[in-house]
């Protein structure tokens, strides 16, 4: 056996020891200061200056993810409160068509905007081209309650209609509204490539989308408040 294969076996059976045995040190503090590390950006170091210098590391890694978390917290928070006034808002409409307006008006307030687009209405802008719809969810939803991200030209027309202010650049989140059959879609587009990402967590979008679907599936477009003042108004 050769001397590189003895060091070989030597240094094979040290590590195993010291894998099977990690409280070693424990009593034999004093070998701390003998042990010394490769190191490219400052030569050999002790084993106690490594190990401090990977808890330094591991600290600032945990300090910027709290950071991160605490980021998400407070834009969660914000978001929380942004959703819970809007439901409270369209909660109080009488028609859809008022729905619409809180939702559209809530959003300008909040730098997006926003589309409806619905089967079987009496509006030609809100109306939903089914089969482009069943082409779109076909090859970008697959069963998913949301999709998020940038929006091909194609498919915002398709979708929305031409003339919309929507941006190429930005990006959209679609969320199909459905209670006992689908009813349609609701958008919101920011001009911010980066607000909407598809690893976003969609919990107030997709819980908008249910009340959204039951009122539209309950309330009239127009109400009988509006029809009135604006029969009267006509003669």
């Amino acid at each position: 056996m050769s001397q590189f294969e003895v060091d070989t076996l030597t240094a094979e059976v040290v590590a195993d020891y010291l894998r099977d045995h990690p409280d070693f040190f424990a009593k034999r503090s004093e070998l701390f200061d003998r042990l010394a590390l490769p190191c490219h950006e400052s030569g050999a170091i002790s084993l106690v200056h490594l190990q401090m210098q990977r808890q330094r590391q591991r600290i600032e890694e945990l300090e910027e993810e709290i950071t991160a978390l605490m980021s998400l917290a407070k834009g969660n928070d914000r978001t929380f409160h942004d959703f819970m006034s809007l439901e409270e808002g369209i909660l109080q409409c009488d028609s859809v068509s008022s729905v619409i307006e809180v939702v559209e008006s809530t959003a300008k307030s909040m730098g997006l905007i926003a589309y409806f687009r619905l089967l079987e209405v009496p509006s030609a802008y809100y109306s939903l081209d089914s089969k482009a719809y069943q082409r779109f969810a076909a090859r970008h939803l697959n069963g998913k309650n949301a999709y998020l991200g940038r929006l091909r030209k194609a498919d915002r027309i398709s979708l929305l209609g031409d003339g919309i202010q929507g941006s190429e650049m930005g990006s959209y989140v679609i969320l199909p509204l459905k209670r006992h059959a689908f009813q349609g879609i609701l958008v919101f587009s920011s001009s911010n490539g980066g607000h909407f990402q598809p690893d976003m967590d969609t919990l107030f979008l997709r819980h908008l989308a249910l009340v959204l679907s039951h009122l539209i599936g309950t309330l009239p477009w127009k109400s009988e408040t509006y029809e009135s003042v604006n029969h009267s108004s006509s003669e």
